[in-house]
């Protein structure tokens, strides 16, 4: 089966190296509401601790990702990827549901919208 999102190498990587001698087992990966375009990614460790009871998750290239399944629809098809410029480095997607970004490139929308809780 082929896995929700994609992690490129380069990605999986740096997240290694941030997070050596950390104890997790994946990334939680969401889309909050924030931010000028409507939308920005936001990646934290998953310990066993973590509470994933209204997550799925996915593995590819030896990491696991977890995401509410409420972003499923924004997410899948994505490949995570490392972005650096000279002022930064940062995850990132390349995300074929965006419909559009900010002029910073940070913030994202979507056509497909959460629904209320």
């Amino acid at each position: 089966m082929k896995p929700i999102l994609k992690v490129s190498d380069e990605a999986k990587n740096w997240l290694e190296d941030q997070l050596q001698g950390h104890d997790y087992i994946g990334v939680m990966v969401r889309v909050n509401s924030k931010g000028c375009a409507g939308g920005e990614y936001e990646f934290t460790p998953v310990t066993d601790d973590t509470d994933v009871s209204d997550c799925d998750k996915t593995e590819d290239n030896g990491l696991t990702i977890y995401f509410p399944r409420i972003d499923m629809l924004k997410l899948i098809g994505s490949e995570l990827v490392l972005f650096k410029d000279k002022f930064n480095t940062r995850l990132d997607f390349n995300n074929p549901n965006e419909d559009s970004r900010c002029g910073c490139g940070e913030s994202v929308s979507f056509t497909v919208n959460r629904s209320p809780s």
